[in-house]
């Protein structure tokens, strides 16, 4: 887990369910700044210089740990693995199909939790910047 003063990233490995057991693997980046502070980037790291980021919604994701959440092309839920193991299922969808990813749901939870010390629940709207997000939302002149 790394911190950069208004984000803060977590590297880890997820299993893609799909994928043959030698290939079962895929690096994952989860990112979360203050700067965007209602939304979790989850970047799938396809090789080295190439990846997929899908966008969620940090409460979405933080409630998925908990419970079954989400729908539509992104839903999340906790389970137990082999021994005991805390595991939190990814999964993705898109109209040409679907893939769905494991994670180790403990280190993702106490990655959430640190975005919440950062930007506590309730207090995002502050974070933002209405003026910037105002122009960028208008026709330019």
């Amino acid at each position: 887990m790394t911190e950069h003063g208004r984000h803060i990233e977590l590297l880890t490995k997820l299993h893609f369910l799909s994928a043959p057991p030698e290939m079962g693997s895929i690096d994952c980046k989860f990112t979360y700044s203050a700067d965007d502070p209602f939304a979790v980037c989850i970047r799938l790291m396809v090789t080295a210089d190439r990846g997929v980021t899908w966008v969620v919604g940090r409460d979405l994701l933080y409630a998925g740990v908990e419970r079954p959440n989400g729908e539509g092309d992104f839903k999340v839920w906790p389970t137990r693995g082999p021994h005991g193991r805390s595991l939190l299922y990814l999964r993705l969808e898109v109209p040409e199909g679907s893939a769905t990813f494991v994670a180790d749901l403990t280190v993702v939870r106490r990655w959430l939790e640190d975005t919440y010390a950062m930007v506590p629940s309730g207090s995002e709207g502050t974070y933002l910047d209405w003026d910037a997000l105002t122009e960028s939302l208008l026709p330019p002149v």
